[in-house]
C-alpha cells in the first residue's frame, strides 16, 4: 500500500467518524489533525488523532461526565509508523489504527488491565471504520458491566403506566433517524419494515454504506421497536457488531385543526403514511455497488418534506 493510499484510507475513515459524531463534545480532533483537514494539501502529520467522548449507557440521556467513556484514536499516515502501536491493530498492514480507552475513575486497575487485554484485533479484510466501531461497542459492553450500581438507570421502555399504555397517546409523535455504517442484509431490512408495521410506525429504510432508518410514531413505541430489533432480529449478531447510532430525534408538530365543515379530522402530521424500503429508488456506485448516491437521496427527502432533517443527520447541517 502506497503512502498516498494510506492517507486516503485513513482520511475516509476519519470523515465517516466525523459524520457519525459531529459534535465536538463527542469527537475532538487534535490541533494538527484539524489543521490538516482544513488544508489537506499541506504536509500531512505522521498520524491523525482524535478523542472520543461517548456515553457508556446509550439508553439514557442522563449520563454524567464520569459515566462517559473516553477513547484516544490514532490513525497512522506513514509507513514508518506501521507497527509502532501495541495492542489492537493489523501488524501486517501499514494503515495502522490504534484505539485505546482511558481508565474511568470507577474502574479498578485490574479491570482496566483486563479491558485493554481484551480489545479485539483487526482482521485483514476489515475496513478501518468497521474496526473502530467494533472496538467502541466492545469497550461500551465491558464498561456497562462495571458501572456502579448507583449509576444504573431505568430504561424508558421499562415503565408502564396505570392505563395500559394510553399515556403514550397524549405524547407528541416523534421522527427519529438512525445511522448504520453499513446495512446490507435483506432479511434484517425486511424485519426493520415488518416490525414497524406491526406497531403502527411509519418511515423508511435505506440500505447501503451508510444505511439510514427513519421512524415516525410515539417515542416509547419507537424505543420498544428498536429494542425488539436488537433482541430478536439481531439476536444472531455479536453485540459489538450491532452498530446503529441514533442521530436525530424531533417532535412532529401536531396537524392544524380541521375546518368546521370538514367531516374528517386529521390526527397526524407524519411525513410518511407507511413503512417502506427505498433502497431500489437510489442509484448506486462504488466498487461493490453498495454506496447510495446521496444527491438523489437528498432530492427525495426534500420532496417528502424531511430535507432539513436529512441535512442535519447526514450532511451535518444545523
Amino acid at each position: 500500500m502506497s503512502e498516498d493510499d494510506i492517507i486516503h484510507a485513513q482520511l475516509s475513515t476519519l470523515q465517516l467518524l466525523i459524520s457519525m459524531y459531529p459534535l465536538t463534545s463527542e469527537l475532538l480532533l487534535s490541533s494538527s489533525t484539524a489543521s490538516y483537514l482544513d488544508v489537506p494539501t499541506s504536509s500531512p502529520p505522521s498520524a491523525l488523532e482524535a478523542d472520543l467522548h461517548l456515553p457508556v449507557d446509550e439508553s439514557t440521556n442522563t449520563n454524567t461526565e464520569e459515566e462517559n467513556m473516553h477513547l484516544h484514536l490514532v490513525l497512522s499516515l506513514s509507513h514508518k509508523d506501521a507497527g509502532v502501536f501495541k495492542g489492537a491493530q493489523r501488524e501486517s498492514e501499514s494503515d495502522t489504527i490504534s484505539i485505546r480507552p482511558k481508565q474511568p475513575p470507577w474502574v479498578s486497575n485490574s479491570h482496566y488491565s483486563d479491558l485493554i487485554n481484551s480489545l479485539p484485533s483487526r482482521k485483514d479484510d476489515m475496513e478501518g471504520s468497521e474496526y473502530i466501531l467494533m472496538t467502541i461497542e466492545h469497550v461500551r459492553q465491558a464498561l456497562q458491566a462495571l458501572l456502579p450500581s448507583s449509576s444504573s438507570h431505568k430504561s424508558p421502555t421499562d415503565g408502564t403506566d396505570d392505563e395500559g399504555g394510553n399515556q403514550e397517546v397524549s405524547l407528541p409523535e416523534e421522527r427519529v433517524w438512525y445511522w448504520f455504517p453499513s446495512l446490507s442484509s435483506k432479511e434484517k431490512r425486511d424485519d426493520l419494515v415488518s416490525f414497524a408495521e406491526e406497531v403502527g410506525l411509519t418511515g423508511f429504510v435505506l440500505a447501503g454504506k451508510p444505511g439510514l432508518l427513519c421512524v415516525e410514531g410515539y417515542g416509547p413505541t419507537i424505543d420498544r421497536y428498536m429494542a425488539r430489533i436488537k433482541s430478536e432480529s439481531w439476536s444472531d449478531i455479536p453485540p459489538f457488531q450491532k452498530k446503529v447510532t441514533e442521530r436525530l430525534r424531533k417532535p412532529i408538530p401536531p396537524p392544524p385543526p380541521s375546518p368546521p365543515s370538514s367531516s374528517a379530522e386529521r390526527t397526524t402530521n407524519r411525513a410518511f403514511s407507511t413503512m417502506k424500503e427505498i433502497t431500489h429508488l437510489i442509484p448506486k456506485y462504488g466498487q461493490y455497488n453498495h454506496r447510495g448516491e446521496m444527491g438523489e437521496v437528498r432530492r427525495l427527502m426534500e420532496e417528502w418534506g424531511v430535507g432539513d432533517d436529512f441535512g442535519a443527520v447526514v450532511l451535518n447541517n444545523s
